[in-house]
């Protein structure tokens, strides 16, 4: 009975029974409370840093000066580009932003994803380059030539089908190499790349062998080898040292400065008819929650562009709800007003819902971003790009108080510029201090695209007045 140990003469390691006390506070809360001073002043780095590097300028003085302050779009922020022609106008301006980009800054790169053909995005990308280069003078065709090589072999295009494909290219960008490689470049033939890269994935890998030639390896098969009189030949000299690794590979390891996401609205779509709408709602959140990591944690701070297409109420349903019988209309609850940072400062109010009272052509016109809400919780800034006449001529033109089939038919020759509004604005203009920033909400110009190029709608020609000589002799430009 002595030798029975008791169970209180047992003892523990120091550590085990002292706990430090951040390891006990921990047991119970995964991360430790941050105070709200260190947040923003990491936050107010993260912006400094991204302003050193400079905005993303699109050429058009009117939207980088007049309508986002600040010279052009900002690093580090997610923007959405909601346009009524999403082929001729939202890729213009994001492909014309990214090529300005790469020009500017030797280093930079860019990554594009789309749900479209390789092949119409690379047209699409050649096209602005040339627009871009065309409007810089470069001239010499081999240098324009040159320049645009170099473009296109800092752009990785990926093609996806569905969200989940772009949840994958986003992955990517976190691995160490911080490039898809998944991706090709842009440069590369888009057929051609295609099966490169089938070929590449079936084929095993393998070491490399001497090349033997067909009527030698029929000779070894059907007869031994003979002894030979001649001398065995000297042996081949070492091969050269293989070439360093192409500019190409070296851009493509660098994280991207753009990265473009085209025909989103297409995503939305497969996403919602996939899934049910609570898990689609869902997947929205966290992927919004990526790309807002993805634009503020990679070291170049890059601009995320997503292209989105509207919505336009027509005439015709409008025109069929007046018609309808007063009581019905009593009876109908009316539709819930948009929300204020989906409503363009250029949609009128709703005419009012009263018997025998006809509304005018301009009030039944209406634009919306595609997927409302939905897609505006993704961005920082939001911008609705939508058609209005030039003119008042235009206007006229367009609005006529005639028939509908008349309408249509003088529409077509009627004159249109595009509106660009910023419609949401999260974040404010970062001008490198903490205190106020400018809200870019309901800020707007118009431009046109001309030459493959978003300029100002309505540019004004320098004036150049004559010289005039006075009767005393002084000279000088009036007026």
């Amino acid at each position: 009975m002595d030798n029975i140990p008791s169970p209180c003469t047992h003892t523990l390691p120091a550590s085990a029974v002292e706990a430090p006390a951040s390891q006990a506070s921990s047991q119970h809360f995964p991360l430790e409370p941050t105070p709200a001073s260190t947040l923003a002043a990491r936050e107010a780095a993260r912006r400094n840093e991204a302003r050193a590097l400079g905005p993303c300028r699109s050429g058009c003085a009117q939207l980088d000066d007049y309508v986002l302050l600040g010279g052009g779009l900002e690093r580090g922020c997610v923007v959405g580009v909601s346009a009524e022609e999403e082929d001729a106008f939202a890729l213009v301006l994001g492909l014309q932003v990214l090529v300005r980009a790469l020009l500017d800054d030797g280093a930079a790169t860019a990554l594009v994803v789309t749900p479209r053909p390789a092949r119409v995005l690379l047209r699409a990308l050649r096209e602005a380059i040339a627009a871009e280069l065309g409007a810089r003078r470069v001239d010499g065709a081999e240098a324009q030539a040159e320049l645009a090589r170099a473009c296109l072999e800092r752009v990785m295009l990926s093609c996806v089908f569905d969200l989940d494909g772009l949840w994958e290219v986003l992955a990517d960008l976190d691995a160490p190499g911080g490039s898809p490689p998944a991706s090709m470049p842009a440069s590369m033939n888009a057929p051609a790349a295609a099966a490169a890269a089938a070929a590449a994935d079936r084929r095993p890998a393998r070491p490399p062998v001497s090349e033997i030639q067909d009527s030698q390896d029929e000779a070894s098969i059907s007869s031994p080898p003979s002894p030979s009189p001649s001398p065995s030949p000297s042996p081949s000299p070492p091969p050269p040292p293989p070439p360093p690794p192409p500019r190409r590979e070296a851009d493509a390891r660098r994280p991207p400065s753009v990265i473009l996401v085209t025909h989103f609205s297409a995503l939305l779509t497969s996403l919602f008819a996939q899934r049910e709408k609570s898990a689609a709602h869902t997947v929205l959140q966290l992927l919004g929650a990526h790309l807002r990591y993805i634009s503020r944690s990679l070291p170049s701070h890059p601009l995320v562009l997503l292209l989105n297409s509207t919505t336009t109420t027509s005439s015709s349903s409008t025109d069929a709800t007046s018609k309808s019988d007063s009581n019905q209309r009593a009876n109908t609850p009316r539709k819930q007003p948009l929300d204020p940072t989906l409503r363009s400062v250029f949609n009128p109010p709703l005419p009012p819902p009263l018997p025998g009272y006809a509304a005018p052509a301009s009030a039944l016109r209406r634009n919306k971003p595609s997927f409302g809400l939905v897609f505006s919780q993704l961005l920082d800034l939001h911008l609705l790009c939508a058609r209005v006449p030039r003119g008042t001529d235009d206007a006229d033109t367009v609005y006529r108080a005639e028939g509908a089939g008349a309408r249509r038919c003088e529409a077509t020759a009627a004159r249109y510029v595009t509106v660009v509004e910023v419609l949401l604005d999260d974040m404010g203009l970062w001008r490198g201090r903490t205190g106020h920033r400018p809200c870019r909400e309901q800020r707007w110009a118009a431009v046109d695209v001309v030459g493959g190029r978003v300029v100002d709608g309505f540019a004004r020609a320098e004036r150049v007045y004559p010289e005039l000589k006075l009767a005393a002799g002084f000279e000088g430009r009036g007026p």
